[in-house]
């Protein structure tokens, strides 16, 4: 058996750093096809696909893709209740909301099945009491336009009317 010498050089190396995004995606996408990118995409962008109503009750399982049709399913969860009869109605605009993000036709149809387990995540909006009440300029505002109006009672209807338009247009 011969033996093999290794000469180790005291010069270094690797004059330049290499970026780990260089080495790695290469791989990645030697290892992952298309349709692994747009379920990861679908995953991680959920809310910001579908919006955070929709995304607060119906979560993305997976995306199966039918190499023989070239046609991809969304699998998607929803809690037991109407929330599938809801996610049913809007599957087209589901759909239109999906193919947008990628800006091709990535996902054909969408599969819903509802979970028991599952439990949705809306949240009643909170309005706090500074939303809710006009600050002295609005209400100085308010007393400008009705001065004139001697009928108490369309006094109050308009102030409502008018603290409602007023809080509805902030921000």
């Amino acid at each position: 058996m011969k033996k093999v010498q290794i000469h180790i050089s005291e010069e270094p190396h690797c004059k330049e750093l290499e970026s780990l995004g260089s080495i790695f995606i290469p791989l990645v996408k030697d290892i992952m096809s298309a349709e692994d990118f747009v379920e990861a995409d679908i995953l991680l962008n959920w809310r910001d696909i579908v919006g955070q109503e929709m995304s607060s009750y119906a979560y993305p399982i997976k995306v199966k893709y039918d190499h023989r049709k070239n046609f991809r399913t969304l699998y998607i969860e929803v809690p037991v209740g109407g929330f599938a009869l809801e996610l049913q109605h809007k599957e087209n605009y589901l759909l239109e909301k999906l193919n947008a993000y990628f800006g091709y036709k990535a996902v054909h149809k969408i599969n819903i099945s509802q979970n028991i387990q599952l439990k949705p995540q809306i949240k009643p909006e909170e309005k706090t009491k500074e939303e809710i009440k006009l600050n002295e300029d609005e209400k100085k505002y308010m007393n400008e336009i009705i001065a004139d109006i001697k009928d108490d009672k369309l006094k109050e209807i308009l102030i409502k009317l008018g603290e409602s338009v007023i809080i509805s247009n902030r921000g």
